[in-house]
């Protein structure tokens, strides 16, 4: 490994994601994990998207693309493709991998083809309008977070705590600080080890 590793692969962290994580300051948009003054390097990167309308129900890019495209045909193809961008981008926000998983079975009321079809004619009066909707479908997803939270704290305080605690009690090693890798992220890439 002679060259450093290409982060703009990982999509959801540098892709389409970064925008909806520099939005967002970092935080889970649904828990709220990640607030405060301070970035976390090991949560940042644990970080995913979230699609409000998820991609069975036509909020991922080509079918909000085709629903801009049908219901905005007095557009010119640049402004079409402006606002499907604009769309989905309204349509993602930075979730943990806890919150991403327990609501990623979630549906919302409607469809986003049948969401763009309903909108205004005017291209800022239709983001507005789909933003109103959107914000629902959020509130709606933290409401359940909240409650499966509460469920799962209880259970980790009642049940996995205890054991994680014993075991490093057992075991001191396990109380240090350490570097799982065995190298230092945060060192400049010359100076990493070569594999």
């Amino acid at each position: 490994m002679d060259r450093p590793y290409n982060e703009a692969g990982l999509q959801s962290l540098f892709g389409y994601g970064r925008s909806a994580h520099e939005r967002s300051g970092g935080i889970c948009q649904l828990c709220g994990c990640g607030a405060g003054p301070d970035i976390d390097f090991d949560l940042w990167r644990q970080f995913t998207i979230e699609h409000l309308i998820g991609e069975g129900q036509g909020g991922y890019p080509p079918r909000i693309r085709a629903a801009v495209d049908a219901r905005f045909a007095h557009l010119t193809e640049l402004e079409r493709a402006s606002l499907a961008s604009r769309i989905h981008e309204a349509n993602i926000v930075t979730a943990c991998q806890f919150c991403n998983s327990t609501t990623s079975r979630d549906r919302a009321a409607f469809t986003m083809e049948e969401a763009i079809a309903g909108l205004p004619d005017d291209p800022e009066e239709a983001l507005v309008a789909l933003a109103d909707k959107l914000e629902a479908i959020l509130d709606a997803k933290r409401d359940k977070v909240r409650w499966k939270l509460r469920s799962v704290y209880r259970g980790f305080q009642e049940k996995i705590l205890p054991a994680l605690l014993e075991r490093r009690r057992r075991d001191p090693a396990l109380r240090e600080p350490r570097e799982l890798s065995g190298l230092n992220v945060t060192a400049p890439i010359e100076e990493q080890p070569r594999a």
